[in-house]
């Protein structure tokens, strides 16, 4: 028996499907797409004080995030280095700017 015949057989005189495909590279595409845009612009993480009470947020360029806080000094510092680590690891491309 030929394999065509074989082929046939076995999928009841239908010709096999192809697999699934699954399109994971087109959506890790559209992840890194945006990460590499937001990182070309610099990005600071500034603390500041109003009124005695210390806040932070994320600048982008023009961009600003609404502060976090009121914190005390040492808190907001810390708020500030943590942040940075996180922007370091995965970019801005997941922070909400005004």
């Amino acid at each position: 028996m030929s394999t065509v015949q074989q082929e046939l057989d076995t999928t009841n005189g239908f010709p096999a499907v192809a697999p699934a495909q699954h399109y994971s590279k087109i959506v890790e595409f559209a992840k890194e797409a945006p990460r590499e845009a937001s990182d070309e612009t610099p990005t600071s993480v500034e603390i500041f004080s109003d009124s005695g009470h210390w806040y932070c947020r994320v600048r982008r360029g023009d961009e600003k995030t609404r502060p976090m806080g009121p914190y005390t000094k040492q808190q907001a510092e810390r708020v500030q280095e943590a942040r940075r680590m996180l922007i370091a690891k995965r970019g801005t491309a997941r922070i909400m700017f005004e």
